[in-house]
């Protein structure tokens, strides 16, 4: 079973990296979601040097980003909201103070939604409701549940996704691949036609591996063909954006039914967020944690991701060592039961 480290603000410096490393990671995963190409590969070069230090084999991936809107920036970095509290939503890069206004990183806001509209952030972790479009640019919402907006998190709302423009944004990164050396490179499906045109602009394209990201409805309803592509190595169960982009109930059939058609044509799957959470904080974890790793594996799965759990927790090595346990264990009765 792989496991795949997400490396994020909590997890880049050298001292978390050779934790990760030590405690058993397979792949180490930058995402270029977050933070601007050059601080994402200054990151990259850290772990690098750790690596090297360690002559380790660990393999590296690069995720590359959909585009979507996204909160802005703003100094404190999170910001806590209340049920029933009511924000002011704007169009900008950057806010000083949430309380006087929660940035969004696209233009005219107020014409990209309408009132009473539930609008998840992130991978649901907190739910908002329109309340009032202000103007073109600002809208008033209320807060669905207590939680806590951290910068740059996805706002879950229909855009149109300008190709040219998320191609030239890979071709940036692509001219780096030298400098950054990685193993693995991960791509969201976004249609036929602009994947193609991805994969060509991957500069020596056979020095790498390519992970087809399935990320929402359009991605499985291609999944035959994705697993037919020889361009795609391995497939990646988005469980984040699956769950907000399509009925949440229907996530645990959805995630099976990908297992089961990836194993049909011999081509490997991983799942990727919210499954070992709980380590964050608990020293064992939450029992539906553990029981979701555990059908994740009996189910056939060729690899995991964590992602919060090791890019935004103080103790992924402990995640880590917490998911070995588990997939020895269950390995071990699969052993049996044959």
């Amino acid at each position: 079973m792989l496991i795949i480290s997400a490396i994020a603000i909590n997890s880049f410096a050298d001292k978390q990296v050779r934790k990760i490393i030590l405690a058993g990671a397979d792949m180490l995963r930058f995402n270029f979601s977050y933070r601007t190409i050059a601080e994402t590969i200054q990151w990259i070069k850290i772990a690098q040097e750790t690596r090297w230090e360690l002559n380790s084999s660990i393999k590296l991936l690069i995720d590359l980003p959909s585009e979507k809107i996204r909160l802005g920036n703003f100094d404190l970095k999170t910001h806590t909201v209340k049920e029933g509290e009511e924000i002011i939503f704007r169009s900008a890069d950057y806010s000083p103070d949430c309380n006087q206004f929660v940035p969004v990183q696209t233009v005219k806001l107020g014409e990209k939604t309408y009132v009473d509209k539930m609008i998840a952030v992130g991978d649901g972790d907190i739910s908002i409701q329109v309340m009032e479009i202000i103007d073109t640019d600002t809208i008033k919402v209320r807060m669905l549940n207590n939680g806590v907006l951290q910068a740059m998190k996805v706002l879950h709302i229909n855009t149109v996704v300008n190709e040219q423009k998320l191609l030239e944004y890979y071709k940036q990164i692509f001219q780096h691949m030298d400098e950054i050396q990685p193993h693995y490179i991960a791509v969201p499906f976004i249609n036929d036609s602009i994947n193609q045109q991805i994969i060509a602009e991957i500069p020596q394209k056979n020095r790498y591996k390519t992970i087809i990201k399935i990320e929402n409805q359009e991605g499985l309803n291609r999944m035959e063909t994705l697993c037919q592509d020889t361009n795609y190595d391995m497939i990646l169960v988005d469980r984040g954006e699956l769950g907000v982009n399509l009925p949440y109930e229907e996530l645990g059939v959805i995630q099976k039914n990908i297992i089961h058609q990836a194993r049909q044509y011999r081509k490997p799957v991983i799942i990727s967020t919210q499954i070992l959470e709980s380590t964050m904080n608990n020293y064992i974890p939450k029992r539906s944690d553990i029981l979701d790793l555990t059908n994740i594996i009996l189910d056939g799965a060729d690899g995991i991701m964590f992602c919060r759990e090791t890019g935004l927790g103080l103790r992924p090595a402990y995640t880590i060592s917490v998911a070995k346990r588990i997939i020895q264990a269950v390995e071990k009765y699969k052993q049996k039961a044959e």
